[in-house]
């Protein structure tokens, strides 16, 4: 059986790139602090970036984890949760919808692994 990381990776990555930014988010700063993070401080523009391709890669990942379990709220919520981080990037900076993207995406990639097992289980393919 293959396991599908992408979602996986793309949400934790997005949140700890969101962590290593310390100006833009202060919830996630406290994190970044402590992990050590607080260097890469200078390439706030490049770790922007990177967040918003990680969180496609999610997305990604969500679109192929639906196809596997064919579950559509995990998928909705995927792209509900990416859209509110992509434009909340690209807009605003408004941190509400930017934590609850992020968080969302990280709820999302936990349901689309305990789906994965409950199909392993009983999905004949």
């Amino acid at each position: 059986m293959a396991t599908n990381v992408l979602d996986k990776v793309g949400s934790i990555g997005a949140v700890i790139a969101g962590a290593a930014v310390p100006c833009c988010f202060p919830f996630l700063s406290l994190i970044g602090s402590i992990l050590g993070l607080s260097f890469l401080a200078p390439y706030e523009r490049y770790i922007l970036y990177a967040m918003q391709i990680l969180v496609i890669v999610a997305l990604v990942g969500s679109v192929i984890a639906f196809r596997n379990h064919r579950k559509i709220i995990p998928l909705l919520l995927g792209i509900l949760s990416t859209v509110a981080v992509l434009y909340s990037l690209n807009t605003n900076m408004d941190v509400r919808s930017l934590y609850g993207g992020l968080a969302g995406l990280l709820v999302v990639a936990v349901w689309n692994s305990i789906e994965a097992r409950r199909c392993a289980d009983k999905c004949v393919k």
